[in-house]
């Protein structure tokens, strides 16, 4: 009997557990899924239900855009911006991460020094920033202040990624390849870093989505040429037509394909890897 109220009560776990997680997906997806809908009206239709017919014709407007709403450009300059966020995070938060597993004088004030893109508000941070560049006589452009004020943003989170990975990491792997005979560099190519790949990946993705569509850190440092997020929030201001939403949507796949991708690169070079080792 007892043996059956167990089972009862973790199938009921189970139940509730599952519709928690069913509707906090549906509420945090199906306003992007209204979006993607709503991108497909019809070329006389609103921004609101029910649709005035169905087409690309929003999708279309987007390639052939005036200079008023020309997204192409932002979105390049968007793009090139988060690659370039994701390559430093990785490097920075591998190198940081590292250096934290040698537990140097002043490691705690190091840790909390690099939390601190996290727990400050970005519109003040970069507020701040700006001033401080035009005191200094630096004038203000995507690719250089804001890409600062970005990597202050992402690197936290690349960091306690790779903190993560190297919490879970075996040193004795490591002091195995050196006491082989391979240089720490060698040991770091061929040992650590196919290891701690996935934590490698997700700091990588941390940086470019969260530089991708950051806009309060970049709203006093872009300069004349704003990025993506900058120029849908002034269409916004101009006039709210379905091509916002069809910006939303195209931006939204094009994230999922790039972590698609990203997710596959790394099933392969792990297959790859199993195979050299079997």
């Amino acid at each position: 009997m007892r043996a059956l109220d167990y089972r009862t009560r973790s199938r009921i776990t189970a139940w509730v557990l599952g519709a928690l997680t069913l509707a906090f997906l549906a509420y945090q997806w199906l306003p992007i899924f209204t979006l993607g809908v709503l991108s497909f009206a019809g070329p006389t239709g609103g921004t609101t239900f029910p649709m005035n017919g169905t087409s690309f014709h929003w999708y279309q407007e987007l390639w052939r855009a005036t200079v008023m709403n020309d997204f192409k450009p932002p979105l390049l300059r968007s793009t090139l911006l988060a690659l370039a966020c994701s390559a430093t995070t990785v490097v920075l938060s591998v190198m940081a991460a590292q250096a934290m597993r040698g537990q140097f004088r002043g490691h705690g004030w190091f840790f909390y020094l690099l939390l601190l893109g996290i727990m400050a508000p970005g519109i003040l941070v970069g507020f701040g920033f700006a001033i401080m560049m035009r005191l200094l006589g630096v004038e203000l452009s995507w690719d250089t202040t804001t890409f600062l004020t970005h990597v202050s943003w992402t690197l936290p989170f690349g960091f306690l990624t790779m903190l993560a990975i190297f919490n879970r990491f075996d040193k004795k792997l490591e002091e195995a390849a050196l006491t082989l005979g391979a240089s720490r560099i060698v040991a770091f190519r061929r040992v650590t870093f196919p290891l701690i790949l996935p934590g490698v990946i997700g700091a990588g993705l941390f940086g470019f989505s969260l530089s991708y569509d950051e806009f309060p850190r970049s709203m006093f440092t872009t300069g004349p040429d704003m990025t993506l997020p900058l120029a849908v929030m002034a269409q916004l201001d101009r006039q709210l037509t379905p091509e916002i939403y069809a910006v939303g949507t195209a931006t939204t796949f094009f994230s999922l394909f790039a972590v698609t991708m990203c997710t596959f690169a790394f099933w392969a070079m792990r297959r790859q890897v199993q195979g050299r080792n079997s």
